[in-house]
């Protein structure tokens, strides 16, 4: 079933080719359902590779990656429902579908792409088409909210693209491991982390969110707050070595940045008039929670191999919760059944603020082991604000969804995201507990309105007033409500249904008071209202914008007027000498005579110094070294050093010649230095003696036995071991000059020791690449990077030379690549 991950972003981006046209207004729906299927079947732990695409694709699901695939692919078949049953026959609705279908294409690939190339292919297209849904509305806020969104969009993924880069530059291969990922310094995580905090919303890099969710339509809404800022997550923990080594100080950071994003973003939420700001600030708080769950696995690795699924299971809760909040303030604005749409957010609500029995409750009992077991108090403290402060959000955005409809439909009035609008005066002058207000925010339209009271928006009366269109988008939010409800039933227990009861229990003690003075005294709340507006950072730093930008500008205007002043005097200057006529030395010197007289003379002059002037070039020093094959310096190689001089605890093997009559003392002789061995052999051996240029290999038993008549001198030395940490391991192409030294041998507490693999290196897989085409084993283009096809040349390599093909670059390796066929 591996087939079926190209088509999870194929699918969408061949329905984004024909968006445009009127026939295809139905493919936002389905063009995710490939996706949901591949989750639902594909094993994990399988990958397809396709060498062809890219710099070499592979394709696959992990445990992680299948959660993510999962609620990811539910919120875009829900939005695109709700795409087509609202938009179609809008303007522009065309444009919104191409861009809907291309972003959806990027966010699903991010998922089931497992090199570095896919990610970022699919991060960027999301990311890109995402400003076409920002700016769909084309209003004077959309506008705005799109520039934010834009700069901020391509700083994070030049800052991603450079973090992936330095990863496949550290690891050698765009397809790392854990285990590689251990090798990353501070400046790769740096930018990785950089990049990746723009899309999660952490605080300062925020301030796009409130800003694009009021600003996009509805469906855009949903999987931009749902589904897109959850990759920041993935990323985190796909391209960090979570779980393989600590890393406090990442780790505290963040820590520290989570708690101050969900802390920063709740009071800001509480103030806003309009639900889908509201819902963006509390999107910001929850993506500030994660992080901070993110933050204690680098601290402690050994939490995260339980930790990453119960963080994995918190997102797939937020992004359905938060993706229906979204769909069911667009249905509150243009569907019928109303009681059923209420019903439904009052519910959605209540799973956010994780009250009990709820699919919040569920998925805070999964990562509240690693929030509450840390041994800071302090951070047990923060978190338990946090979900008081999301329980009062959620009060909050209940409050702001009784607006009236004054043709019969209990809507929400759309909202200016920058100006505040709350109708402060005729709140405070309306009964709270009327018959008809009430029976039209639970009831089913204008049931209990007064005769000639109802009626749709063209003046028709409500007996006839048809369904509007908009209600078949309850299609794709009733099932998600469906899924909010049973994923307690379903991954939950009852100890896990009681999660956080007292403090959900405090938050409503305490909001008590503050519901009481909003029905009693509104006015007195009434200046509280908006009064930090969307991009809340952004209007606190305008004036030194404004500021820098009239310096600026009027900067520009100084220079321009001083350098024309200055300019002015020189421009007369030059200009008096161009209009000067030309002196007889300039007539000359110009003349062809004298000009090609000149030019001959030097070229002349040129040669003639080229022919006479000898020139001296260095003479490099030759070393006599096999071309054919590689040299690995090695102690136990003795004859590969024969051209070398010897190390010091070389042993020279020489037969013992009989003693001369002439030297009474046959030891006072001397003995022959390792440079003079050849020259210490008895001609009558020699011709038996092994050739000194020829390869080492371990002599056979029978071979090794020496006959009985021949004695052997062996000089002293002390004990050799087992391997030379000064000597290089050298590796080459044996068609060109280039090579990498390596250390095989390192010393630990003073004792030489081999190691099995070579830190991987672009020079060193460059040259692996080459040997490999030269033997004849295709292993893709010569970038220097391990991707698929080179795994699978190399396994090629091994299983033709009988091991095991397991596809790991070794020293052994190495020995096999260098050996002559």
């Amino acid at each position: 079933m591996t087939w079926l991950l190209p088509l999870v972003a194929a699918i969408p981006l061949l329905a984004a080719a024909f968006a445009m046209h009127r026939l295809s207004w139905w493919t936002p729906a389905v063009a995710a359902v490939p996706a949901l299927v591949a989750a639902l079947s594909v094993p994990t732990g399988e990958s397809l590779d396709l060498p062809w695409l890219l710099l070499g694709a592979r394709f696959g699901l992990d445990e992680i990656g299948r959660i993510f695939l999962i609620f990811t692919s539910i919120l875009w078949i829900a939005a695109g429902i709700h795409a087509v049953a609202s938009m179609r026959g809008t303007p522009h609705v065309g444009r919104f579908n191409t861009f809907f279908l291309l972003a959806m294409a990027g966010n699903l690939w991010l998922i089931v792409g497992q090199d570095l190339v896919s990610f970022y292919v699919g991060f960027a297209l999301m990311g890109l088409s995402s400003y076409g849904l920002v700016i769909h509305e084309g209003d004077r806020s959309a506008l705005r909210a799109g520039k934010v969104y834009l700069v901020l969009t391509l700083g994070a993924e030049l800052a991603l693209f450079a973090a992936l880069v330095m990863i496949a530059s550290t690891t050698g291969s765009i397809t790392p491991t854990p285990e590689d990922l251990v090798e990353l310094d501070d400046l790769a995580i740096a930018l990785l982390v950089l990049g990746l905090a723009v899309k999660a919303g952490l605080v300062p890099l925020h301030v796009w969110l409130p800003l694009a969710h009021p600003a996009a339509p509805i469906p855009a809404s949903a999987v931009l707050s749902g589904a897109m800022i959850k990759v920041a997550l993935l990323g985190w923990l796909r391209f960090l070595p979570v779980g393989e080594v600590a890393l406090p100080g990442w780790g505290l950071l963040f820590v520290f940045a989570g708690l101050a994003t969900a802390l920063y973003a709740a009071p800001i939420g509480i103030l806003q008039s309009n639900p889908k700001v509201l819902l963006a600030y509390s999107s910001v708080g929850k993506m500030g929670l994660m992080a901070v769950t993110l933050g204690l696995m680098l601290i402690e690795p050994e939490i995260a191999p339980v930790a990453a699924i119960g963080l994995a299971l918190y997102a797939g809760h937020h992004a359905l919760t938060k993706g229906g909040l979204f769909l069911g303030v667009g249905l509150r604005k243009s569907a019928g059944l109303q009681g059923v749409v209420f019903g439904g957010l009052v519910l959605l609500a209540l799973s956010m603020a994780a009250v009990p029995l709820s699919s919040g409750a569920v998925a805070k009992y999964g990562i509240k082991p690693v929030l509450v077991d840390s041994d800071w108090a302090w951070l047990q403290v923060a978190v338990a604000m946090t979900t008081v402060a999301t329980a009062w959000m959620m009060v909050r955005f209940i409050w702001s969804l009784k607006r009236v409809h004054r043709a019969g439909h209990d809507v929400v009035t759309e909202h200016d995201p920058g100006g505040n609008n709350e109708p402060r005066a005729e709140g405070a002058s309306k009964r709270f507990f009327d018959r008809n207000r009430v029976g039209r925010w639970f009831g089913f339209g204008a049931q209990l309105a007064k005769p000639g009271e109802g009626g749709d928006r063209s003046g028709g009366g409500s007996a006839a007033t048809p369904i509007p269109r908009a209600t078949w988008a309850l299609v794709g939010w009733v099932p998600l409500i469906g899924l909010v409800i049973l994923y307690p039933l379903v991954l939950g227990s009852p100890t896990a249904w009681l999660t956080d009861v007292r403090l959900i229990a405090l938050a409503g003690l305490l909001a008590i008071p503050v519901a009481v003075l909003a029905l009693r005294r509104p006015a007195a709340l009434a200046t509280l209202v908006d009064s930090i507006k969307p991009g809340d950072l952004l209007e606190l730093v305008r004036p030194l914008l404004m500021s820098a930008r009239w310096t600026l500008r009027w900067s520009i205007r100084g220079y321009r007027s001083a350098s024309a002043r200055l300019a002015a005097p020189l421009r007369e200057r030059l200009t008096e000498l161009a209009r000067r006529p030309p002196s007889d030395l300039d007539l000359r010197l110009t003349a062809w005579p004298l000009a090609g007289g000149l030019w001959l003379g030097i070229m002349t002059l040129l040669i003639v110094m080229a022919l006479v002037v000898p020139i001296q070039r260095p003479v490099p020093q030759r070393v006599d070294r096999d071309d054919a094959t590689p040299v690995m310096a090695s102690p136990t190689t003795a004859p590969a050093a024969a051209a070398a001089p010897a190390a010091p605890d070389a042993v020279a093997i020489a037969p013992d010649p009989l003693p001369d009559a002439t030297d009474p003392d046959p030891s006072a002789q001397p003995t022959a230095g390792p440079t003079e061995q050849p020259d210490a052999l008895d001609p009558s051996t020699e011709a038996d003696a092994p050739v000194l240029d020829a390869p080492s290999r371990p002599l056979e038993p029978e071979e090794s036995e020496l006959a009985p008549s021949e004695s052997l001198a062996v000089v002293p030395h002390a004990a050799e071991p087992v391997c030379d940490p000064d000597e290089p391991y050298v590796f080459r192409h044996a068609a060109s000059s280039r090579e990498v030294v390596l250390a095989r041998c390192v010393s630990v507490d003073g004792t030489p020791q081999r190691l099995d693999a070579p830190p991987l290196s672009n020079a060193l897989v460059l040259l692996i690449q080459a040997n490999l085409d030269a033997l004849g084993f295709d292993p893709g283009p010569a970038d220097g990077l391990i991707g698929p096809r080179t795994r699978d040349a190399i396994r090629g390599f091994q299983t033709d030379r009988g091991i095991t093909p397991t596809g790991a670059i070794t020293f052994d390796l190495l020995d096999r690549l260098r050996e002559p066929d």
